[in-house]
């Protein structure tokens, strides 16, 4: 039985210190990392020019924020990549004739990959295969990427990090509203994605409100490679919270 694949939003490295819906729902995933042998990630937060996988000795975090509490950054999670799981990925993908090589200066893992595994599980057993997100795929690509990770779903997780919303400079901290443009937003991915609308999905632009929800992409286009990874691309929401009025924490799971 092949495993689903997630998209899952990730919000504020901070979001691990605190109690909430979003970590009450990311906890039950736990039991889907009982039968996998390991996990292919994606995130926004490492954009790369081609696409690369990270150094197969890869065990440490990357703390790449600033102005958070002090504990975030004496956070520590047991999390480690894999050298024979590593060469598997990338001999299938380059006989998919898809370009990939090895980021050897890439050590660490991105608090889109740590923080989102560690409110899932608190102890990880399993290795965590990160790979990048080339930015000058097309959206097409992208999705192929997905469609080219299918077959790793045999044994392993595939998991891309973003946000469904991340406009930043309209966040308003502690404030318990939504704002309007990013809940139509959402509620409008959530549709397309219970429908299997992939045509809509890779005219991500053409969405509603789409600019004004990411003035920049690479919150939003892991979406597109977990579409790819998936059966037939139909998706069911498994945490809807919004954070700071227009941050959507709305994740989901592909149909296995």
């Amino acid at each position: 039985m092949k495993h689903p694949s997630l998209f899952i939003s990730h919000g504020a490295p901070n979001t691990i210190l605190y109690n909430s819906k979003t970590k009450d729902n990311l906890k039950q995933l736990e039991p889907l990392f009982d039968n996998a042998q390991y996990i292919i990630m994606i995130s926004a937060h490492w954009v790369s020019d081609k696409l690369e996988i990270i150094n197969p000795k890869a065990n440490s975090l990357l703390y790449d924020f600033y102005g958070f509490e002090p504990e975030l950054y004496q956070y520590k999670y047991n999390i480690q990549s894999d050298k024979a799981i590593t060469n598997k990925i990338l001999t299938k993908l380059h006989d998919k004739n898809i370009d990939i090589s090895i980021n050897y200066e890439r050590t660490s893992y991105d608090h889109g990959i740590w923080s989102v595994l560690s409110m899932i599980k608190k102890h990880l057993n399993i290795p965590v295969i990160q790979i990048s997100l080339p930015i000058h795929y097309s959206a097409l690509e992208l999705f192929d990427l997905g469609i080219a990770l299918q077959e790793f779903r045999e044994e392993g997780l595939i998991i891309a990090s973003g946000a469904l919303t991340h406009n930043l400079n309209d966040a308003k901290f502690n404030s318990k509203d939504i704002t309007q443009y990013a809940k139509k937003f959402n509620d409008e991915i959530i549709d397309l994605l219970q429908k299997g609308d992939i045509k809509k999905l890779l005219n991500f632009h053409t969405i509603n409100r789409f600019q004004l929800n990411h003035p920049t992409i690479e919150h939003f286009i892991p979406l597109l490679i977990a579409a790819g990874a998936s059966s037939n691309y139909k998706a069911k929401s498994i945490n809807s919270e919004f954070q700071h009025a227009n941050i959507s924490m709305e994740s989901f799971i592909f149909q296995a």
